[in-house]
């Protein structure tokens, strides 16, 4: 089917004007080149849902691949971006408001297979307490790379219920707390776009919830680590830190997002001790001090982290990792924004049923 401009204002409310019912349940599922996981992340949404009351939307980042020819082979509505610089973690979530029509919002990835008890618990829980504007529930990696084993090291992003003040990883949203803010997840944002979700939600006086009990399987990246890290940075997925500091200048909340900068912080002042050691090898009279200074200084970060992961090559890698976030934050705080509220240019691919 050939692309069609795309007209729906965000959040549906061309529908809510028309008269047209709203659905119960709008999924909208994130993807880039999903092609060999949107299949299955599809039929676990279509199992775990209700046809009558369910509008599902795949939002699509411009895949290279067969993602959009593979999802319209189901009666879902499959929207993509229109320009490739709207690419990001932010864009992607807004995209799919921007077509939602529903009075609940789930929110996936593409490399997601949606757990079959999770929603009607989640759907019990919002109507169980009217202050609550998101569930989640715990979020199951299957793909155990060296990126993913750093990562279930410090599982509370993830795994870790109780009311929280935002859910990493997706998860249910009743509309009704999301449209006052005109917008969804910041499109300006190449990650930390829950976060920023969350911090906005409890500032205005909703709470968030995680579950005691799955709601997503993750396939996510089989890509090895370092190949992984460097196509993180070309997307600017690294950025993300800088990004929210930026967004969040001169409000409350920016120190609540400084706090998870501190590492990064501090690897900049890292740096410049290094330069100025450099500096001091180069231009002071007592250049051996100088080098000896520098050499512990450059090699005892990285012992302390292989210790502290205890593995030479989990080590090195949260090293590199440490290192690629703070030239991130930089370069996320240079980087101009526009209005989390203006529409983002896109097509639908495929109109659904």
């Amino acid at each position: 089917m050939s692309a069609q401009a795309a007209t729906t204002p965000q959040g549906g409310e061309e529908a809510a004007v028309a008269g047209v019912p709203r659905p119960a349940l709008s999924v909208v599922i994130k993807a880039l080149n999903e092609a060999e996981k949107i299949e299955a992340c599809l039929r676990s949404v279509m199992a775990a849902t209700d046809p009558a009351t369910t509008e599902i939307i795949v939002a699509d980042s411009l895949s290279d691949d067969a993602t959009v020819a593979v999802a319209s082979r189901f009666p879902v509505k499959v929207v993509q971006l229109a320009r490739i610089e709207d690419r990001g973690c932010g864009s992607a979530g807004q995209l799919g408001f921007q077509y939602a029509r529903g009075q609940r919002l789930l929110l996936l990835d593409g490399d997601m297979e949606l757990d079959p008890a999770f929603l009607p618990a989640a759907h019990a829980a919002l109507d169980a307490d009217p202050k609550l504007a998101g569930v989640a529930g715990l979020v199951v990696d299957r793909v155990m790379t060296l990126e993913f084993r750093r990562r279930n090291q410090n599982p509370d992003k993830t795994a870790k219920p109780g009311l929280l003040d935002h859910l990493n990883g997706g998860g249910l949203f009743r509309m009704d707390a999301i449209r006052p803010f005109g917008f969804f997840t910041d499109r300006n944002l190449h990650a930390f776009e829950e976060l920023d979700l969350g911090l906005r939600l409890t500032a205005a006086g909703w709470k968030l919830r995680r579950l005691d009990q799955p709601s997503v399987y993750h396939y996510g990246h089989s890509t090895a680590a370092v190949p992984l890290l460097l196509k993180r940075w070309q997307t600017r997925y690294l950025h993300g830190h800088g990004e929210l500091l930026r967004s969040k200048w001169g409000t409350s909340f920016w120190w609540r997002c400084l706090k998870g900068a501190r590492l990064s912080l501090s690897v900049i002042v890292w740096w410049a001790a290094l330069l100025a050691l450099i500096a001091g090898m180069l231009f002071s009279p007592i250049p051996e001090l100088c080098a000896a200074v520098f050499a512990v200084l450059l090699i005892v970060p990285v012992l302390l982290q292989c210790l502290r992961k205890r593995s030479l090559a989990m080590g090195v890698y949260s090293m590199a990792l440490i290192n690629f976030h703070a030239a991130g934050l930089i370069a996320g705080l240079l980087k101009p924004r526009v209005d989390p509220k203006q529409r983002i240019d896109s097509t639908v691919r495929h109109p659904g049923t």
